[in-house]
């Protein structure tokens, strides 16, 4: 089954939500994906609960295959688009996920010229093999684009660290930001 013939017989769909109504609808199925995938991740997800990922966000990427909820990408209004958070299901078959993750690195690609993120670990490796590469934005920027502490700048000129939920993580910006 290729990308192509999901997207073009509508198995493979992407929406993007941005009303607190249609966030409210889809708010339980988009806080499990992307409890379950933050699961794993040091310093975890940063949304409390369902109606906190609503009220303190302003845009969701939305990945459906045949109706159901398959993948997200979540922004926040900060200096520009800032994306927060990004999910795709677990459950899904390695062929299923190969295109949804696909169908993710064409949003990435078509929207680093007007939105910006903070990744590290496994976001970061997918985000530079989808073309984010060619938007890393020096390290000095870190402090002002995120209003956070930085602990200290690495000599790469692109990676820094800061504290997250208690845990410090080695991050990198990629993106646009105004």
């Amino acid at each position: 089954m290729k990308y192509d013939n999901l997207v073009a017989f509508g198995r493979l769909e992407s929406d993007v939500v941005v009303s607190m109504v249609e966030k409210s609808y889809i708010a339980d199925d988009v806080y499990t994906l992307l409890y379950k995938a933050y699961s794993t991740v040091k310093g975890g997800l940063h949304f409390v609960s369902p109606d906190e990922l609503i009220s303190k966000t302003s845009q969701w990427r939305v990945l459906y295959l045949d109706g159901n909820i398959v993948g997200v990408i979540i922004y926040k209004a900060k200096r520009g688009l800032k994306m927060v958070a990004m999910a795709i299901c677990d459950t899904l078959n390695y062929s299923l996920r190969s295109h949804i993750k696909t169908m993710l690195s064409h949003i990435f690609k078509i929207t680093f010229q007007n939105s910006w993120m903070e990744v590290s670990e496994g976001a970061e490796k997918f985000i530079l093999k989808v073309g984010g590469e060619r938007f890393l934005i020096p390290n000095t920027f870190a402090s002002k684009l995120t209003d956070k502490n930085i602990l200290s700048l690495d000599s790469d000129g692109i990676h820094y660290y800061r504290e997250i939920n208690g845990v410090i993580k080695r991050k990198v910006i990629i993106g646009t930001f105004r």
